[in-house]
């Protein structure tokens, strides 16, 4: 009688119990058995989140693949007219596509300088009349002289192209040095 007894409270422990980690879930060290209801929510949002994923890529897949296709069509027409206009091109029209800007130097102090006090730099040009290339040394700020550069590229008079760019850095950034060039430009000194 006793172990029957000693049975049917075991049983009732092991059926409260049951249903406690049923109805509330267990944490217990590493082990976190959830409720039923946490389950269920959890099986909703990853279902849900199933099913968006499932329209995206049926939907956005498509469209960005027709955005994709009509933007190759796009190039491929605009190559074809390039191509045309090339071959017909006169040797005159492609002197003078590629004809070098010219800039008169003390114009060219005065932009850089302005950039340069702007964004707290100090620059050290060196345009040379006989070549088509300006070097630049710059310090300053690391971030002074992105914004620098940046301004010089984006300057629609001078239309400057960056290049080469090197840069050497402290660990603090405040004492940054770089060097880089712009090339297809002609420095003249006198307006003729």
């Amino acid at each position: 009688m006793i172990k029957k007894l000693g049975l049917l409270i075991i049983t009732c422990i092991f059926i409260f119990a049951t249903y406690n980690v049923y109805k509330n879930g267990l944490a217990f060290g590493s082990v976190d058995a959830l409720s039923y209801a946490k389950i269920k929510s959890k099986n909703s949002t990853l279902n849900s989140k199933i099913d968006e994923l499932e329209s995206l890529n049926g939907t956005q897949y498509d469209s960005i693949k027709r955005q994709l296709e009509s933007a190759r069509q796009q190039f491929n027409r605009s190559k074809k007219e390039y191509d045309a206009l090339a071959a017909s091109a006169s040797a005159t029209e492609i002197a003078e596509a590629n004809k070098r800007e010219e800039i008169l130097l003390d114009y060219l102090w005065i932009k850089i300088g302005n950039y340069a006090n702007a964004n707290n730099i100090k620059v050290l040009i060196d345009p040379s009349p006989f070549s088509s290339v300006i070097d630049f040394d710059v310090s300053g700020p690391y971030i002074s002289i992105i914004n620098f550069i940046y301004d010089l590229e984006n300057d629609s008079e001078l239309s400057f192209n960056v290049n080469n760019i090197i840069m050497e850095g402290t660990s603090n950034l405040s004492n940054t040095k770089a060097k880089f060039s712009v090339s297809g430009i002609n420095v003249i000194t006198t307006e003729s």
